[in-house]
């Protein structure tokens, strides 16, 4: 049997050593104290700007939808025509995005539109939303409402909400069309196209 002649306070002394080397070598630990972490001076902040210009493509900001903004050019190589041309004034539609409509009149994007519930305006508002819903949705901005000549008055509407932007020098906005109190459809454009009752009929 082989003769192990080894002290045992040398090896306990060995061992101690070993595992202070060890220790030694831990990294440290990545853990932050609950104050340090409730200290405002840490909080990450975040560019206020960026909730503005990133916008999901289904929804409308309040002046384009994806990458088609009122006031561009037609471009047939994003928008086909899908209409007869009335004096400079058609319908077209993207490929990309069959739930939407645009009304060109003189080779401008002057109105983008939906009756899908699969986009929202950039408030939120969807088609199929209640009345109630697209006020709360707009809290705290004045609406301009008008009957729609095509309906009953105040069950058939049109509910208006005037932006501080502009397109060659028209005011842009977002218009609403609601029949009993249940909103059926949502467009944004330059005012002047969004007032045609029947575009470009």
């Amino acid at each position: 049997m082989p003769n192990f002649n080894i002290k045992l306070p040398k090896v306990s002394a060995l061992l101690i050593a070993l595992l202070f080397g060890l220790t030694a070598c831990t990294p440290a630990s990545d853990s932050v104290s609950a104050d340090h972490i409730n200290s405002s001076e840490d909080k990450v902040k975040v560019d206020e700007r960026m909730t503005t210009d990133i916008t999901p493509s289904s929804s409308f900001t309040t002046n384009s939808y994806d990458n088609i903004k009122l006031g561009d050019t037609f471009n047939p190589q994003l928008l086909t025509q899908n209409t007869d041309d009335l004096d400079g004034c058609f319908g077209a539609q993207s490929a990309n995005h069959p739930d939407a409509y645009y009304m060109i009149i003189d080779n401008t994007v002057v109105e983008i539109g939906t009756s899908s519930e699969k986009i929202a305006s950039t408030f939120g508002v969807k088609v199929g939303d209640s009345l109630e819903q697209l006020y709360a949705k707009h809290d705290g901005q004045s609406p301009e409402i008008e009957d729609s000549p095509y309906g009953t008055p105040k069950e058939n509407i049109i509910v208006y909400y005037w932006h501080d932007q502009s397109v060659n020098d028209e005011t842009l906005g977002t218009k609403y069309q609601v029949d009993n109190e249940v909103v059926t459809s949502i467009s944004i454009g330059l005012e002047s196209a969004l007032r045609l009752w029947e575009g470009c009929a």
